[in-house]
Protein backbone atom coordinates (compact mmCIF):
# COMPACT_ATOMS: atom_id res chain seq x y z
CA UNK A 1 0.00 0.00 0.00
CA UNK A 2 2.85 2.35 0.90
CA UNK A 3 4.37 1.81 -2.57
CA UNK A 4 1.19 2.98 -4.28
CA UNK A 5 0.93 6.00 -1.98
CA UNK A 6 4.47 7.00 -2.88
CA UNK A 7 3.71 6.63 -6.58
CA UNK A 8 0.50 8.61 -6.20
CA UNK A 9 2.32 11.33 -4.24
CA UNK A 10 5.03 11.45 -6.93
CA UNK A 11 2.43 11.88 -9.67
CA UNK A 12 0.65 14.64 -7.77
CA UNK A 13 3.93 16.40 -6.93
CA UNK A 14 5.23 16.11 -10.50
CA UNK A 15 1.96 17.38 -11.92
CA UNK A 16 2.05 20.31 -9.54
CA UNK A 17 5.63 21.21 -10.45
CA UNK A 18 4.91 20.85 -14.14
CA UNK A 19 1.82 23.02 -13.82
CA UNK A 20 3.98 25.69 -12.16
CA UNK A 21 6.96 25.45 -14.48
CA UNK A 22 5.02 25.12 -17.74
CA UNK A 23 3.64 28.63 -17.58
CA UNK A 24 4.73 30.30 -20.83
CA UNK A 25 6.89 33.06 -19.42
CA UNK A 26 10.16 34.06 -21.15
CA UNK A 27 12.10 32.75 -18.17
CA UNK A 28 10.44 29.32 -18.20
CA UNK A 29 10.81 29.03 -21.97
CA UNK A 30 14.54 29.87 -21.84
CA UNK A 31 15.06 27.35 -19.05
CA UNK A 32 13.26 24.57 -20.93
CA UNK A 33 15.25 25.16 -24.10
CA UNK A 34 18.56 25.22 -22.22
CA UNK A 35 17.70 22.02 -20.34
CA UNK A 36 16.92 20.13 -23.55
CA UNK A 37 19.59 21.59 -25.85
CA UNK A 38 22.21 18.83 -25.58
CA UNK A 39 19.81 15.93 -26.10
CA UNK A 40 17.98 17.72 -28.92
CA UNK A 41 21.12 18.61 -30.87
CA UNK A 42 22.63 15.13 -30.55
CA UNK A 43 19.60 13.29 -31.92
CA UNK A 44 20.70 11.42 -35.09
CA UNK A 45 17.37 12.07 -36.86
CA UNK A 46 17.39 15.82 -36.29
CA UNK A 47 17.35 17.47 -39.75
CA UNK A 48 20.57 19.08 -40.89
CA UNK A 49 19.29 21.82 -43.21
CA UNK A 50 15.63 22.26 -42.26
CA UNK A 51 14.56 24.82 -39.68
CA UNK A 52 13.80 22.94 -36.48
CA UNK A 53 12.74 24.15 -33.03
CA UNK A 54 15.56 24.65 -30.51
CA UNK A 55 13.66 22.21 -28.29
CA UNK A 56 10.19 20.79 -27.77
CA UNK A 57 7.38 20.67 -30.31
CA UNK A 58 7.04 22.99 -33.30
CA UNK A 59 3.62 24.13 -34.53
CA UNK A 60 2.22 26.37 -37.28
CA UNK A 61 4.39 29.04 -38.90
CA UNK A 62 3.01 32.53 -38.31
CA UNK A 63 3.63 36.17 -39.08
CA UNK A 64 6.08 35.76 -41.96
CA UNK A 65 7.51 39.16 -42.90
CA UNK A 66 10.51 40.75 -44.61
CA UNK A 67 11.77 43.74 -42.65
CA UNK A 68 15.04 45.70 -42.60
CA UNK A 69 16.81 43.13 -44.79
CA UNK A 70 15.73 40.10 -42.73
CA UNK A 71 13.22 37.36 -43.38
CA UNK A 72 11.34 36.77 -40.12
CA UNK A 73 9.24 33.74 -39.32
CA UNK A 74 7.32 33.10 -36.12
CA UNK A 75 5.87 29.75 -35.16
CA UNK A 76 3.90 28.05 -32.46
CA UNK A 77 6.13 26.25 -30.03
CA UNK A 78 5.53 24.05 -27.01
CA UNK A 79 8.95 24.26 -25.33
CA UNK A 80 8.43 21.86 -22.45
CA UNK A 81 7.82 18.53 -24.24
CA UNK A 82 7.94 16.88 -27.67
CA UNK A 83 4.15 16.55 -27.92
CA UNK A 84 1.68 19.35 -28.79
CA UNK A 85 0.57 21.68 -26.03
CA UNK A 86 0.06 25.34 -25.28
CA UNK A 87 1.90 27.53 -27.80
CA UNK A 88 3.80 30.78 -27.79
CA UNK A 89 5.31 32.47 -30.86
CA UNK A 90 8.92 31.39 -31.24
CA UNK A 91 10.94 33.52 -33.64
CA UNK A 92 13.74 32.98 -36.15
CA UNK A 93 15.24 35.27 -38.77
CA UNK A 94 17.44 34.79 -41.83
CA UNK A 95 19.18 36.76 -44.54
CA UNK A 96 18.85 33.98 -47.13
CA UNK A 97 15.93 31.76 -45.99
CA UNK A 98 18.45 28.99 -45.29
CA UNK A 99 20.66 29.94 -42.34
CA UNK A 100 18.44 30.82 -39.39
CA UNK A 101 19.11 32.67 -36.16
CA UNK A 102 16.85 31.72 -33.27
CA UNK A 103 15.70 34.86 -31.48
CA UNK A 104 14.62 35.21 -27.88
CA UNK A 105 10.97 34.33 -27.10
CA UNK A 106 8.79 36.80 -28.97
CA UNK A 107 5.04 36.87 -28.42
CA UNK A 108 4.29 35.04 -25.20
CA UNK A 109 0.79 34.92 -23.72
CA UNK A 110 -0.58 38.08 -22.15
CA UNK A 111 -0.92 36.36 -18.80
CA UNK A 112 -2.11 39.56 -17.12
CA UNK A 113 -5.01 39.58 -19.63
CA UNK A 114 -6.00 36.00 -18.85
CA UNK A 115 -4.27 34.24 -21.76
CA UNK A 116 -2.27 31.04 -21.38
CA UNK A 117 -1.28 30.44 -25.03
CA UNK A 118 -0.99 32.14 -28.41
CA UNK A 119 -2.80 31.05 -31.57
CA UNK A 120 -1.97 31.55 -35.25
CA UNK A 121 -1.93 34.92 -36.93
CA UNK A 122 -0.04 37.43 -39.07
CA UNK A 123 2.16 40.53 -38.99
CA UNK A 124 2.16 43.80 -40.87
CA UNK A 125 4.08 47.08 -41.04
CA UNK A 126 1.67 49.97 -41.50
CA UNK A 127 2.24 53.08 -43.63
CA UNK A 128 2.95 54.91 -40.37
CA UNK A 129 5.71 52.43 -39.56
CA UNK A 130 3.93 50.52 -36.81
CA UNK A 131 5.02 46.88 -36.63
CA UNK A 132 1.98 44.86 -35.56
CA UNK A 133 1.08 41.25 -34.89
CA UNK A 134 -2.45 39.82 -34.89
CA UNK A 135 -3.33 36.44 -33.46
CA UNK A 136 -6.30 34.39 -32.28
CA UNK A 137 -6.70 32.91 -28.84
CA UNK A 138 -9.41 32.12 -26.35
CA UNK A 139 -9.39 33.55 -22.86
CA UNK A 140 -9.58 31.51 -19.68
CA UNK A 141 -13.21 31.30 -18.67
CA UNK A 142 -14.17 33.49 -21.62
CA UNK A 143 -17.24 33.48 -23.83
CA UNK A 144 -17.84 31.55 -27.05
CA UNK A 145 -15.08 31.23 -29.61
CA UNK A 146 -11.61 32.67 -29.99
CA UNK A 147 -10.85 36.36 -29.91
CA UNK A 148 -8.48 38.31 -32.11
CA UNK A 149 -5.70 40.15 -30.33
CA UNK A 150 -3.24 42.86 -31.43
CA UNK A 151 0.35 43.32 -30.25
CA UNK A 152 2.90 45.95 -31.21
CA UNK A 153 6.62 45.26 -31.74
CA UNK A 154 8.78 47.85 -30.02
CA UNK A 155 12.19 47.21 -31.61
CA UNK A 156 13.53 46.68 -35.12
CA UNK A 157 14.53 43.03 -34.73
CA UNK A 158 10.90 42.22 -33.80
CA UNK A 159 11.94 40.52 -30.57
CA UNK A 160 10.08 42.75 -28.11
CA UNK A 161 6.39 43.57 -28.07
CA UNK A 162 3.55 44.94 -25.99
CA UNK A 163 -0.23 44.98 -25.95
CA UNK A 164 -1.36 48.58 -26.26
CA UNK A 165 -4.76 50.06 -26.98
CA UNK A 166 -7.97 48.13 -27.40
CA UNK A 167 -7.83 44.34 -26.94
CA UNK A 168 -9.26 42.04 -28.07
CA UNK A 169 -9.95 43.81 -31.35
CA UNK A 170 -12.50 41.33 -32.74
CA UNK A 171 -14.82 38.66 -31.34
CA UNK A 172 -17.76 36.60 -32.55
CA UNK A 173 -20.01 39.23 -30.99
CA UNK A 174 -18.87 41.78 -33.59
CA UNK A 175 -21.83 43.75 -35.08
CA UNK A 176 -23.28 42.26 -38.26
CA UNK A 177 -21.24 39.08 -38.10
CA UNK A 178 -22.98 35.87 -39.24
CA UNK A 179 -23.50 33.12 -36.66
CA UNK A 180 -20.03 31.63 -37.15
CA UNK A 181 -19.32 28.60 -34.98
CA UNK A 182 -16.36 28.22 -32.65
CA UNK A 183 -13.98 27.26 -35.48
CA UNK A 184 -13.07 30.95 -35.81
CA UNK A 185 -9.37 31.81 -35.84
CA UNK A 186 -6.19 32.79 -37.73
CA UNK A 187 -6.52 36.50 -38.69
CA UNK A 188 -4.52 37.52 -41.76
CA UNK A 189 -4.01 41.27 -42.26
CA UNK A 190 -2.84 42.80 -45.56
CA UNK A 191 -2.84 46.16 -47.36
CA UNK A 192 -3.40 47.15 -50.97
CA UNK A 193 -3.95 50.52 -52.64
CA UNK A 194 -3.93 52.36 -49.33
CA UNK A 195 -6.55 50.16 -47.67
CA UNK A 196 -6.04 47.49 -45.00
CA UNK A 197 -8.08 44.30 -44.72
CA UNK A 198 -8.37 41.23 -42.54
CA UNK A 199 -9.58 37.77 -43.48
CA UNK A 200 -10.02 34.82 -41.12
CA UNK A 201 -10.86 31.15 -40.82
CA UNK A 202 -14.57 30.75 -40.12
CA UNK A 203 -17.35 28.18 -40.43
CA UNK A 204 -21.12 27.92 -40.45
CA UNK A 205 -22.31 24.51 -39.24
CA UNK A 206 -25.77 25.07 -40.73
CA UNK A 207 -24.50 25.68 -44.26
CA UNK A 208 -22.95 23.38 -46.86
CA UNK A 209 -20.17 25.82 -47.70
CA UNK A 210 -17.13 27.29 -45.95
CA UNK A 211 -17.07 31.12 -45.94
CA UNK A 212 -14.09 33.47 -45.85
CA UNK A 213 -15.12 36.69 -44.06
CA UNK A 214 -13.40 39.98 -44.87
CA UNK A 215 -13.06 43.09 -42.70
CA UNK A 216 -11.68 46.57 -43.42
CA UNK A 217 -9.74 48.69 -40.93
CA UNK A 218 -11.51 51.84 -39.73
CA UNK A 219 -8.47 53.53 -38.15
CA UNK A 220 -4.71 53.78 -38.59
CA UNK A 221 -4.02 51.84 -35.39
CA UNK A 222 -5.90 48.82 -36.82
CA UNK A 223 -7.92 48.41 -33.64
CA UNK A 224 -11.34 49.01 -35.22
CA UNK A 225 -12.75 46.91 -38.04
CA UNK A 226 -15.85 46.87 -40.26
CA UNK A 227 -17.32 43.55 -41.35
CA UNK A 228 -17.64 43.74 -45.15
CA UNK A 229 -19.15 40.37 -46.00
CA UNK A 230 -17.92 37.12 -47.50
CA UNK A 231 -14.84 37.27 -49.72
CA UNK A 232 -15.79 33.92 -51.31
CA UNK A 233 -16.85 30.45 -50.25
CA UNK A 234 -16.06 26.83 -51.13
CA UNK A 235 -18.12 23.62 -50.87
CA UNK A 236 -17.77 21.98 -47.47
CA UNK A 237 -17.55 18.45 -48.86
CA UNK A 238 -14.26 19.44 -50.51
CA UNK A 239 -12.85 21.67 -47.78
CA UNK A 240 -14.08 21.31 -44.19
CA UNK A 241 -12.31 24.51 -43.23
CA UNK A 242 -9.79 27.01 -44.56
CA UNK A 243 -7.24 27.36 -41.78
CA UNK A 244 -4.48 30.00 -41.75
CA UNK A 245 -5.91 31.80 -44.81
CA UNK A 246 -3.74 34.19 -46.83
CA UNK A 247 -4.44 36.48 -49.78
CA UNK A 248 -1.38 37.75 -51.67
CA UNK A 249 -0.58 39.24 -55.06
CA UNK A 250 1.44 37.07 -57.44
CA UNK A 251 2.21 38.37 -60.90
CA UNK A 252 -0.93 40.01 -62.25
CA UNK A 253 -3.17 37.77 -60.14
CA UNK A 254 -4.06 37.16 -56.52
CA UNK A 255 -3.46 33.86 -54.76
CA UNK A 256 -5.52 32.67 -51.81
CA UNK A 257 -3.93 29.84 -49.81
CA UNK A 258 -5.26 27.90 -46.85
CA UNK A 259 -4.86 24.54 -45.15
CA UNK A 260 -7.73 22.11 -44.70
CA UNK A 261 -7.75 19.13 -42.35
CA UNK A 262 -10.61 17.18 -43.94
CA UNK A 263 -11.45 15.18 -45.95
CA UNK A 264 -7.65 15.15 -46.34
CA UNK A 265 -4.87 17.25 -44.82
CA UNK A 266 -3.23 19.51 -47.37
CA UNK A 267 -2.48 23.07 -48.44
CA UNK A 268 -4.73 24.37 -51.21
CA UNK A 269 -4.48 27.43 -53.44
CA UNK A 270 -6.95 29.44 -55.51
CA UNK A 271 -5.94 31.86 -58.28
CA UNK A 272 -8.06 34.77 -59.37
CA UNK A 273 -8.84 38.47 -59.05
CA UNK A 274 -9.55 40.49 -55.90
CA UNK A 275 -12.29 43.02 -56.69
CA UNK A 276 -11.71 46.10 -54.52
CA UNK A 277 -15.12 47.56 -55.29
CA UNK A 278 -17.14 44.54 -54.11
CA UNK A 279 -14.43 43.04 -51.84
CA UNK A 280 -14.94 39.64 -53.42
CA UNK A 281 -12.47 37.14 -54.83
CA UNK A 282 -13.24 35.75 -58.27
CA UNK A 283 -11.69 32.27 -58.55
CA UNK A 284 -10.25 31.28 -61.94
CA UNK A 285 -8.41 28.08 -60.99
CA UNK A 286 -7.43 26.05 -57.95
CA UNK A 287 -4.82 23.48 -57.07
CA UNK A 288 -2.75 21.71 -54.43
CA UNK A 289 0.47 23.15 -53.06
CA UNK A 290 1.80 19.86 -51.69
CA UNK A 291 0.18 16.45 -52.12
CA UNK A 292 1.25 15.12 -48.74
CA UNK A 293 -0.50 15.24 -45.40
CA UNK A 294 2.99 15.90 -44.01
CA UNK A 295 2.88 19.53 -45.24
CA UNK A 296 0.52 21.93 -43.50
CA UNK A 297 -0.20 25.44 -42.20
CA UNK A 298 1.54 27.40 -44.96
CA UNK A 299 2.96 30.89 -44.40
CA UNK A 300 4.21 33.29 -47.09
CA UNK A 301 6.79 36.06 -46.99
CA UNK A 302 6.85 38.82 -49.60
CA UNK A 303 10.18 40.64 -49.94
CA UNK A 304 11.18 44.08 -51.25
CA UNK A 305 11.81 42.73 -54.78
CA UNK A 306 8.31 41.36 -55.22
CA UNK A 307 9.32 37.74 -54.60
CA UNK A 308 6.85 35.52 -52.79
CA UNK A 309 8.30 32.75 -50.62
CA UNK A 310 6.44 29.92 -48.95
CA UNK A 311 7.18 28.20 -45.66
CA UNK A 312 5.22 25.35 -44.15
CA UNK A 313 5.13 22.99 -41.21
CA UNK A 314 6.09 19.32 -41.42
CA UNK A 315 4.50 17.96 -38.23
CA UNK A 316 6.06 15.12 -36.29
CA UNK A 317 3.28 12.63 -36.92
CA UNK A 318 0.86 11.52 -39.64
CA UNK A 319 -1.79 14.21 -39.41
CA UNK A 320 -4.36 11.84 -40.89
CA UNK A 321 -4.28 10.37 -37.38
CA UNK A 322 -4.48 13.74 -35.64
CA UNK A 323 -7.96 13.41 -34.08
CA UNK A 324 -6.79 10.22 -32.34
CA UNK A 325 -3.14 10.93 -31.72
CA UNK A 326 -3.51 10.81 -27.94
CA UNK A 327 -4.78 7.22 -28.17
CA UNK A 328 -2.56 5.75 -30.88
CA UNK A 329 1.11 5.48 -31.62
CA UNK A 330 2.57 8.71 -32.97
CA UNK A 331 3.83 7.03 -36.12
CA UNK A 332 6.58 9.49 -36.95
CA UNK A 333 7.09 11.14 -33.59
CA UNK A 334 10.51 11.64 -32.06
CA UNK A 335 10.71 11.49 -28.25
CA UNK A 336 13.16 14.40 -28.10
CA UNK A 337 11.89 17.06 -30.53
CA UNK A 338 8.91 17.28 -32.86
CA UNK A 339 8.29 18.97 -36.19
CA UNK A 340 10.29 21.11 -38.61
CA UNK A 341 9.72 23.49 -41.49
CA UNK A 342 9.90 22.42 -45.11
CA UNK A 343 12.56 23.96 -47.34
CA UNK A 344 11.38 27.50 -48.19
CA UNK A 345 10.00 27.67 -51.72
CA UNK A 346 9.82 30.51 -54.19
CA UNK A 347 6.39 30.78 -55.82
CA UNK A 348 6.04 31.88 -59.44
CA UNK A 349 3.08 32.18 -61.80
CA UNK A 350 3.96 30.66 -65.18
CA UNK A 351 1.35 30.14 -67.91
CA UNK A 352 -1.40 29.99 -65.31
CA UNK A 353 0.44 27.43 -63.15
CA UNK A 354 1.87 27.94 -59.70
CA UNK A 355 5.50 26.82 -59.92
CA UNK A 356 7.43 26.05 -56.73
CA UNK A 357 11.22 26.12 -56.57
CA UNK A 358 13.59 25.50 -53.66
CA UNK A 359 15.21 28.77 -52.60
CA UNK A 360 18.39 29.47 -54.57
CA UNK A 361 20.52 29.58 -51.41
CA UNK A 362 20.15 25.78 -51.12
CA UNK A 363 22.92 25.48 -53.73
CA UNK A 364 25.37 26.86 -51.13
CA UNK A 365 25.11 23.55 -49.26
CA UNK A 366 26.40 21.44 -52.15
CA UNK A 367 29.57 19.48 -51.39
CA UNK A 368 30.67 16.20 -53.01
CA UNK A 369 29.27 15.90 -56.54
CA UNK A 370 28.23 12.70 -58.32
CA UNK A 371 26.88 11.81 -61.77
CA UNK A 372 25.58 8.56 -63.18
CA UNK A 373 25.78 7.90 -66.90
CA UNK A 374 22.48 7.33 -68.75
CA UNK A 375 21.51 3.68 -68.92
CA UNK A 376 18.73 1.18 -69.30
CA UNK A 377 17.12 -0.33 -66.20
CA UNK A 378 16.29 -3.89 -67.31
CA UNK A 379 14.11 -6.37 -65.45
CA UNK A 380 14.94 -10.07 -65.67
CA UNK A 381 12.10 -11.53 -63.57
CA UNK A 382 8.59 -11.03 -62.22
CA UNK A 383 9.66 -8.95 -59.20
CA UNK A 384 10.99 -5.42 -58.82
CA UNK A 385 14.63 -5.02 -59.87
CA UNK A 386 16.89 -2.75 -57.80
CA UNK A 387 20.20 -1.24 -58.81
CA UNK A 388 21.91 0.12 -55.70
CA UNK A 389 24.26 3.04 -56.29
CA UNK A 390 27.10 1.83 -54.10
CA UNK A 391 29.56 4.62 -54.89
CA UNK A 392 27.30 7.42 -53.59
CA UNK A 393 25.57 7.22 -50.20
CA UNK A 394 24.27 9.60 -47.58
CA UNK A 395 21.30 10.94 -45.65
CA UNK A 396 21.90 14.61 -46.57
CA UNK A 397 21.48 14.62 -50.33
CA UNK A 398 20.23 16.61 -53.29
CA UNK A 399 19.34 14.47 -56.32
CA UNK A 400 18.21 15.51 -59.80
CA UNK A 401 17.00 12.54 -61.84
CA UNK A 402 15.16 12.07 -65.13
CA UNK A 403 13.45 8.83 -66.20
CA UNK A 404 11.72 7.56 -69.31
CA UNK A 405 9.24 4.75 -68.71
CA UNK A 406 9.88 3.19 -72.15
CA UNK A 407 8.21 -0.28 -71.88
CA UNK A 408 8.33 -0.74 -68.07
CA UNK A 409 5.32 -0.90 -65.80
CA UNK A 410 7.02 1.43 -63.36
CA UNK A 411 10.41 2.82 -62.46
CA UNK A 412 11.79 5.03 -59.74
CA UNK A 413 14.14 5.00 -56.79
CA UNK A 414 14.38 4.30 -53.08
CA UNK A 415 16.24 6.61 -50.74
CA UNK A 416 17.40 5.88 -47.18
CA UNK A 417 17.37 2.17 -48.05
CA UNK A 418 19.81 -0.61 -47.18
CA UNK A 419 22.50 -2.12 -49.41
CA UNK A 420 19.88 -4.41 -50.98
CA UNK A 421 17.64 -1.48 -51.95
CA UNK A 422 15.07 -2.33 -49.27
CA UNK A 423 13.32 0.01 -46.85
CA UNK A 424 13.57 3.78 -46.80
CA UNK A 425 11.23 5.87 -48.93
CA UNK A 426 9.99 4.33 -52.22
CA UNK A 427 9.30 6.64 -55.17
CA UNK A 428 7.42 4.80 -57.93
CA UNK A 429 6.53 6.35 -61.30
CA UNK A 430 3.95 4.63 -63.51
CA UNK A 431 3.23 7.15 -66.25
CA UNK A 432 0.39 9.44 -65.22
CA UNK A 433 0.82 8.69 -61.50
CA UNK A 434 3.79 9.20 -59.19
CA UNK A 435 3.47 7.22 -55.96
CA UNK A 436 5.59 8.51 -53.07
CA UNK A 437 5.28 6.43 -49.93
CA UNK A 438 1.63 5.74 -50.74
CA UNK A 439 0.80 9.33 -51.74
CA UNK A 440 -0.41 9.34 -55.34
CA UNK A 441 0.30 12.45 -57.42
CA UNK A 442 -1.55 12.64 -60.75
CA UNK A 443 0.67 13.73 -63.66
CA UNK A 444 -2.23 14.91 -65.80
CA UNK A 445 -0.22 16.18 -68.76
CA UNK A 446 1.87 13.02 -69.21
CA UNK A 447 1.94 11.26 -72.58
CA UNK A 448 3.63 7.99 -73.49
CA UNK A 449 6.84 9.54 -74.81
CA UNK A 450 7.37 12.05 -71.99
CA UNK A 451 10.08 11.85 -69.34
CA UNK A 452 9.65 12.77 -65.71
CA UNK A 453 11.98 15.14 -63.83
CA UNK A 454 12.43 14.71 -60.09
CA UNK A 455 14.39 17.07 -57.83
CA UNK A 456 14.82 15.51 -54.38
CA UNK A 457 16.16 16.70 -51.06
CA UNK A 458 16.91 14.07 -48.42
CA UNK A 459 17.55 15.25 -44.86
CA UNK A 460 17.86 12.47 -42.26
CA UNK A 461 14.22 11.32 -42.34
CA UNK A 462 12.67 14.22 -44.30
CA UNK A 463 12.27 13.90 -48.10
CA UNK A 464 10.94 16.68 -50.35
CA UNK A 465 10.38 16.23 -54.09
CA UNK A 466 9.84 18.88 -56.77
CA UNK A 467 8.26 17.26 -59.82
CA UNK A 468 8.59 18.42 -63.45
CA UNK A 469 10.14 21.75 -62.62
CA UNK A 470 7.97 22.41 -59.57
CA UNK A 471 4.52 21.91 -61.12
CA UNK A 472 3.87 19.34 -58.37
CA UNK A 473 5.46 18.86 -54.95
CA UNK A 474 5.31 16.24 -52.23
CA UNK A 475 6.95 16.08 -48.79
CA UNK A 476 7.23 13.00 -46.63
CA UNK A 477 8.60 12.17 -43.23
CA UNK A 478 9.93 8.62 -43.15
CA UNK A 479 9.18 6.63 -40.02
CA UNK A 480 12.43 6.25 -38.12
CA UNK A 481 12.04 2.47 -38.06
CA UNK A 482 11.89 2.50 -41.89
CA UNK A 483 15.17 4.37 -42.30
CA UNK A 484 17.25 1.31 -43.17
CA UNK A 485 20.45 2.93 -44.39
CA UNK A 486 22.03 5.67 -46.50
CA UNK A 487 21.81 4.04 -49.92
CA UNK A 488 20.00 5.15 -53.07
CA UNK A 489 18.59 2.45 -55.36
CA UNK A 490 17.07 2.67 -58.85
CA UNK A 491 14.03 0.45 -59.39
CA UNK A 492 12.00 -0.93 -62.28
CA UNK A 493 9.33 -3.57 -62.91
CA UNK A 494 7.62 -5.23 -65.87
CA UNK A 495 10.01 -4.12 -68.58
CA UNK A 496 12.99 -1.90 -69.33
CA UNK A 497 12.93 1.73 -68.22
CA UNK A 498 15.56 4.32 -69.11
CA UNK A 499 17.59 6.53 -66.83
CA UNK A 500 18.06 9.73 -68.82
CA UNK A 501 20.27 11.46 -66.24
CA UNK A 502 21.17 11.49 -62.57
CA UNK A 503 23.15 14.22 -60.83
CA UNK A 504 23.55 14.43 -57.06
CA UNK A 505 25.34 16.25 -54.27
CA UNK A 506 26.02 15.60 -50.63
CA UNK A 507 24.74 18.56 -48.62
CA UNK A 508 26.34 20.35 -45.69
CA UNK A 509 24.50 21.13 -42.46
CA UNK A 510 23.32 24.64 -41.62
CA UNK A 511 24.06 24.21 -37.91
Amino acid sequence: MRKYCIVFLYIITTSFLNAQSWELTPENIARAIQDQAAETNSDPFRPAFHLTPPAGCMGDPNGGIYYNGWYHIFYGQQPFAYHPGAWYWAHARSKDLLHWEHMKPSITPAIDMGLDAIGSGSTIVTEEGKKLAFYSQGKKGGSRGMKFWRAEFTNDDLSEWQHVGKNPILTLAHPGLPRFDDFWRDPFVFSTEGRTFMIACADLFDENYVPVPIFEAKNEELTQWDYKGILFNVPKHKYRNLEVPELRQIGDKWIFMASTDAPIDRVNYFLGDFDLSSLTFQIESEGIIDHSGHYYAQETISDDKGNLFLMSWIPGWDREWLPYYMNKELKNSNPVWNGCFAIPRKLSLVDGYIIQSPVASMEELRAEHFELTPRELPVSGPVTAYEVIEEFTGDQLEIKVKFNLFNASFCGLNVLCNEEGEGGLPIVWSGDVLNVDGVKIPIDDWTIEKDIDLHLFVDKKIVEIFINGGKHCVSRQVSEKNVKGKYVALSSLGGTAKLRSLEAWKLKSIN
